[in-house]
């Protein structure tokens, strides 16, 4: 088991709604989680949005707190049912408390990326999306 890790050790899990074609997506590569690593209480990645992607629909995590902090660029989000649309950029946080409604996608000319953070595997974190 390795340590310490390069983005080339990622898995790539692609978000499939916002892969418009298989050139346009959220490349979403997972570093850390109870498969990599063995960890028992976190998952742990790396995402970029390429610009102008779809829009990551509004949804939520049954079982699972999220924190997203964007690395490099620009989106807009939210989180909250009702909560208005923000600019997120480079330095900010993204907190998703469990079961709570919250969105993000890239309307903007250039990529921007993000880390993220969630329970020990995606598929315990759930998926629910709002429609």
């Amino acid at each position: 088991m390795k340590n310490i890790l390069k983005l080339d050790d990622a898995r790539f899990t692609p978000i499939k709604d916002l892969m418009q074609d298989k050139k346009t997506y959220a490349d979403r590569r997972i570093l850390v989680d109870q498969d990599l690593g063995d960890a028992e209480s976190v998952t742990f990645g790396w995402c970029e949005f390429a610009p102008k992607t779809s829009f990551h629909k509004k949804h939520y995590h049954p079982h699972a707190e999220e924190i997203c902090y964007l690395l490099y660029g620009k989106g807009l989000g939210g989180v909250g049912k009702g909560a208005e649309e923000t600019e997120i950029v480079a330095g900010d946080t993204m907190w998703v408390p469990k079961g709570t409604v919250h969105w993000f996608y890239n309307p903007f000319d250039e990529p921007c990326a993000m880390f993220l953070y969630t329970t020990p595997s995606l598929e315990k974190a759930g998926y629910e999306i709002i429609e």
